[in-house]
């Protein structure tokens, strides 16, 4: 590539040179033959005007202005290497990035605080932003969140993705139910008769569509919950639980940070819901950005976690 004349490999050539002092020694380092080397000497010379080395007893010597130019060639090399090599040496301490990423808010709960928390330890330039599942205008949730939406990445069930992005199975949970602990009722356990005549509290999308894994299975197998109340957000499940008769069905991850902060209980589903996988999808103009493929493992790390005890 020339940039005002000048075959920009020379630079390479220049730098060997007047570090060696030496055609032949620049040649070896080069990998080229002596004969390219004094070549590339000459169409140096010809391009600066300007001997560059001079003949010095038996040695040669850098002129005035190859001693002002060495430092400058050599700046310019380290900097093209650092973008050269950027992919490789990609460091999250040095990372200033917004990230934005769409995700349910029980994922939100369950996964991102420990995400928070790692981010300020080894990135802490990196600022997340977290957006609540969009309501698609087209029907498909993932095209609405990376593409209108404009986010780098989305988490959505397994049922939702779109083969038509990159993907990455992130997390998996299973559906259970959750009891207020200080309710006599449902001490024992919960039977499908008790989960069908109870009153329930169940999420639905702002639109009044209840899309959730549960009311979709349910659905299926013609059961329909008596809904005492619906809410917008899974997170506000338990403050309808406490003090009442009602199951709400949430997933069991959720379920047990749920039982640290309220008197509940949690147990089993009376029936067999399918098990729940959360998948990772981006664009696939981001497949190679360093800070994004970055980013992506630290997601899977973290989810990794939530499997190992105390966690």
């Amino acid at each position: 590539m020339r940039y005002r004349r000048l075959d920009l490999n020379l630079l390479v050539a220049l730098d060997a040179l007047l570090s060696e002092c030496s055609v032949s020694r620049a040649a070896e380092r080069l990998c080229l033959g002596q004969s390219a080397t004094s070549s590339a000497l000459g169409r140096l010379r010809e391009h600066f005007n300007d001997p560059l080395l001079v003949q010095v007893g038996r040695r040669l010597e850098p002129t005035a202005l190859g001693l002002e130019l060495l430092p400058k060639v050599r700046a310019a090399l380290a900097l093209t290497r650092e973008i050269v090599d950027a992919p490789l040496n990609f460091d999250p301490a040095q990372c200033n990035r917004h990230i934005t990423l769409v995700a349910s808010d029980y994922v939100a709960d369950v996964l991102f605080s420990a995400v928070s928390r790692a981010l300020a330890h080894i990135a802490p330039g990196v600022r997340l932003s977290l957006r609540d599942m969009p309501l698609p205008r087209d029907g498909d949730v993932v095209s609405e969140a990376l593409d209108y939406r404009r986010s780098d990445c989305v988490i959505v069930p397994r049922q939702r993705v779109n083969p038509a992005y990159s993907q990455m199975p992130l997390m998996t949970d299973q559906l259970c139910c959750i009891v207020c602990a200080q309710h006599p009722q449902f001490a024992e356990g919960l039977s499908l008769a008790d989960y069908c005549a109870a009153e329930h509290v169940v999420r639905e999308f702002a639109d009044g569509r209840n899309l959730a894994m549960d009311a979709v299975h349910l659905h299926e197998l013609g059961i329909e919950r008596r809904a005492a109340v619906t809410v917008e957000s899974f997170v506000l499940m338990p403050e309808f639980i406490v003090g009442t008769a009602r199951i709400a069905t949430v997933f069991q991850r959720q379920a047990q940070r749920f039982a640290q902060r309220f008197p509940l209980r949690i147990h089993p589903a009376p029936l067999a819901f399918p098990q729940a996988e959360q998948v990772l999808q981006w664009h696939p103009y981001q497949e190679h950005d360093p800070a994004m493929q970055w980013f992506r493992g630290l997601l899977l790390e973290q989810a990794a976690l939530l499997d190992q005890p105390g966690t």
